[in-house]
């Protein structure tokens, strides 16, 4: 029963991890692409990202230190 828990506490770690690694990517190429471009269109469209994805990655940065810790505090210590 409880490695059903362990299980499910890991995959939530997976989870949170790649959507915070997707969501600083996303901003990591309109960033780049601003850059590319430097325009004032690009750079308006970058700091559109960076608010709209900002709360999103700072949720999935708090639910992977949270499940991280959770999944080496669930670990078997032998």
């Amino acid at each position: 029963m409880r490695s059903r828990y362990v299980t499910a506490l890991r995959r939530f770690a997976v989870v949170s991890v790649v959507g915070l690694c997707l969501s600083v990517l996303g901003v990591a190429v309109v960033a780049i692409v601003a850059e590319s471009y430097a325009t004032w269109e690009w750079y308006f469209r970058m700091e559109q990202a960076m608010s709209l994805l900002m709360p999103v990655t700072m949720a999935f940065l708090c639910l992977s230190v949270a499940s991280g810790f959770g999944v080496v505090y669930a670990a078997d210590r032998r």
